[in-house]
């Protein structure tokens, strides 16, 4: 499932779909193909609306040997109704997928106990701290749910196992999808009445990673778990040796420069064709997309920095978020949790406060200190 627009984490969804956000310096949904792949999937079926073309081109391209075929909606019909739509595609137990979430499972291991089970409907599920934005499920001693709620108020919270967004089904399930209504929704709708018919939807608990990356925070934290290897997955690249001024794991692409008096502490991922100038320090949890020029004596801690940008001289960045194609002014500072949209030009000393959003191709003047999200956006 790859159609939403991914309004919770804009200025990232506004030039690209939510799954080729990168983690890592991958786009996100490959980490679900490759995934598919090593599991022994290759059958595919990709629902498409939002940026649909930007997808299509980067399978096409990454994954010429599978069998991928893709389901467009003209209009949101809901996860449900998204599904029934590509129903043409399908004729036998399936799976459903984000291709906005970073999760590490085994496929086969959870389709095994779904066979086992004769279910219907399977719900992969995982503890949560907070479940008020996610389902929660109540399960039997059978592992069969019996009670389920979408995004609970705080008063009505009665779990702590939340819904990943990950099932299997059976064809079967399109008995259950009303396309007579323009949006259905499988936590909203459908699961609710196989519920309340005893119809043989049962969950797994997930005992590895998961994250919706619903919003900055979790996507930061993600490129982090990336980082440290407590996804499952490894950023690309090849690994530095640890030396004087090399700490840690530091993956690098093809092409990169890096002066020999740079300090890297890992875990830190570059980017092909990057270039690092003297006196740069790279903190750990730091990505640095392709193509990104850091002049020299800046710092950038814990931060993602998209592709073909550049930080000036003497800037400072911390655990923030930078998109692709901008430039960073010298001496400027870039404040924990705050994000600058694609194309941003961030003027010459110039200060963007705590989690403060700068949006697409604004221009921010020298000496400027950002502390409301610019432009205003309600």
């Amino acid at each position: 499932m790859a159609g939403g627009k991914g309004n919770r984490i804009r200025p990232l969804t506004l030039s690209r779909p939510k799954p080729l956000i990168p983690i890592a310096n991958r786009p996100m949904i490959e980490y679900i193909i490759e995934k598919l792949k090593i599991s022994g999937y290759n059958d595919i079926v990709v629902t498409l609306s939002y940026l649909k073309n930007q997808i299509k081109s980067l399978l096409e391209k990454d994954y010429p040997e599978l069998n991928i075929n893709y389901s467009v909606e003209k209009q949101p019909l809901g996860t449900a109704g998204g599904v029934k739509n590509a129903g043409k595609y399908i004729d036998d137990t399936f799976f459903v997928l984000s291709g906005d979430v970073l999760v590490d499972m085994d496929l086969n291991e959870l389709l095994h106990f779904h066979k086992k089970n004769k279910a219907l409907a399977t719900m992969l599920l995982t503890p949560v701290d907070n479940p008020s934005h996610f389902g929660i499920a109540v399960l039997d001693d059978n592992n069969q749910i019996i009670k389920f709620l979408e995004k609970p108020s705080p008063q009505e919270v009665f779990s702590k196992i939340a819904n990943t967004g990950t099932y299997i089904l059976e064809p079967e399930i399109f008995d259950y999808i009303d396309t007579k209504k323009s949006e259905v929704d499988f936590s909203q709708d459908v699961f609710p009445q196989l519920i309340e018919e005893h119809a043989r939807i049962y969950g797994y608990v997930l005992k590895s990673y998961w994250n919706d990356v619903g919003r900055p925070k979790t996507y930061l934290q993600a490129n982090y778990d990336v980082l440290n290897k407590k996804t499952g997955y490894e950023p690309s690249g090849k690994k530095l040796k640890e030396g004087v001024g090399r700490l840690g794991d530091i993956w690098i692409g093809k092409n990169v420069e890096i002066d020999e008096k740079v300090r890297i502490i890992g875990p830190v991922a570059i980017g092909d064709s990057s270039v690092i100038e003297r006196g740069c320090t790279l903190g750990k949890n730091t990505v640095i997309g392709e193509n990104t020029y850091l002049e020299k004596s800046s710092t950038i801690k814990g931060s993602v920095i998209f592709p073909d940008s550049t930080i000036k001289a003497s800037s400072c960045l911390k655990e923030c978020i930078v998109d692709s194609g901008c430039c960073v002014e010298k001496g400027s500072f870039i404040e924990r949790g705050a994000i600058l949209g694609s194309s941003v030009q961030l003027g010459s000393f110039s200060r963007v406060r705590s989690k403060r959003t700068i949006y697409n191709s604004a221009v921010i003047l020298p000496d400027s200190i950002v502390d409301s999200d610019y432009p205003f956006v309600t």
